[in-house]
């Protein structure tokens, strides 16, 4: 992130611009790629379009901008592929004119080869397997066994299968798991996928101390390899706000696509009602609880976000109907004084030309006293 941040320093600060940290849909399966709602709704065209995205050694890329959705499609996967994008990759997109993006990109990783993070189990993950369980059924622990964490792992290794198992012995008490698995008859993938539903039914919030053991479980399926680092982190703070798993009561027929999906967008949707200013648009707001009222009704956890939503739009709206208010009362009282101020300049000149006047009369008053004095002075000076 320190590197995203140097390249945006060093961008014009005439043309905006943001950061998309890529997930599994973005450059494995779907090649669908949000942007961010606000960027998009603040600099991106209105309608569909074709965007050019043009890489840091001038190459150029055409993709197509759905703008009901702020996402590019068709292009995408192409950009994607030839630049072996992975998950975890950070892109800035700076928009260097109306269509085109400059994309400049952040590795992750300096080789594709990098150990999954399994922190979010208290696993060590470099701890000597015991033995490798391919999903077979007559290979099954013995029942005598100590309790054994069965994860699913995805080694990068080609030569090694995505569905088995690694077992670490954890010197722990018998795992109920373990023996649910010796009883049961079905096939042993089912049987995981059912430890895992179990698992995730009795996991409490309140019991989750910090990141390093949030995990994120839909339907039997967990789904952090789906999101960034960001959004994992992002997902926990707004769990720990509500002390509970925002995804708990998501319907049955949620994938972990959607359900990854779903997370992301609430997490872009909170964001940016932290980054909302009173100058907000109402049609944001109401594309946001829109979009909120559906992932409510897919049972995510999403009331809170749609109650601090209504009452900045509520504050919002008597806010600006007072500044509206006050600016036209103030407009008022000044026409008002300028109109009293141009009748008092009247009544000014009004006033001087009296004062004039009188000045006149005065003089003129002063003249014929003098007259008069000298007539008495002549009658008094007169012979006898």
């Amino acid at each position: 992130m320190e590197r995203v941040e140097e390249i945006k320093a060093n961008l014009a600060s005439k043309f905006p611009s943001c950061m998309k940290t890529m997930v599994r849909s973005n450059v494995t399966h779907g090649f669908w790629l949000h942007l961010p709602m606000p960027f998009c709704k603040l600099h991106m065209p209105k309608q569909d379009t074709t965007i050019t995205l043009e890489d840091e050694n001038g190459e150029e890329y055409k993709a197509s901008y759905i703008a009901q959705r702020t996402a590019l499609s068709a292009g995408w996967k192409a950009f994607s592929a030839n630049h072996k994008l992975v998950e975890g990759d950070v892109l800035v997109f700076h928009l260097v004119s109306s269509s085109k993006f400059k994309v400049y990109i952040v590795r992750a990783f300096k080789s594709n080869k990098v150990d999954r993070y399994l922190g979010s189990l208290d696993v060590n993950i470099h701890a000597t397997p015991i033995r490798s369980i391919r999903m077979k059924r007559t290979k099954r622990p013995s029942k005598k066994a100590k309790c054994l964490d069965l994860l699913p792992v995805n080694p990068p290794d080609d030569n090694v299968e995505n569905n088995s198992l690694m077992v670490l012995d954890t010197n722990s008490e018998p795992c109920p798991l373990v023996d649910q698995y010796d009883n049961d008859n079905k096939d042993p993938s089912s049987g995981l996928e059912d430890g895992i539903r179990s698992l995730a039914s009795v996991i409490d919030f309140k019991e989750i101390k910090s990141i390093d053991n949030f995990i994120v479980i839909v339907n039997g399926s967990r789904i952090d390899s789906e999101l960034s680092e960001y959004h994992r982190t992002k997902y926990y703070e707004l769990c720990c706000s509500q002390n509970s798993f925002l995804h708990d009561h998501l319907l049955k027929s949620i994938s972990s696509k959607l359900a990854s999906e779903i997370i992301i967008e609430t997490i872009t949707i909170a964001e940016a009602i932290r980054t909302c200013k009173i100058s907000t648009s109402q049609a944001d707001y109401m594309l946001w609880d829109k979009t909120l009222k559906g992932f409510e009704l897919l049972g995510m956890n999403v009331g809170f976000l749609r109650t601090r939503l209504n009452r900045l739009n509520t504050l919002a709206s008597e806010l600006q109907e007072a500044a509206v208010t006050e600016k036209s009362e103030a407009s008022l009282e000044h026409t008002r004084m300028k109109e009293e101020k141009k009748s008092l300049e009247l009544k000014l000149v009004k006033l001087k030309e009296a004062m004039r006047k009188l000045d006149t009369e005065i003089e003129t008053l002063k003249a014929n006293a003098e007259k008069h004095e000298l007539m008495f002075r002549e009658e008094v000076t007169a012979p006898w």
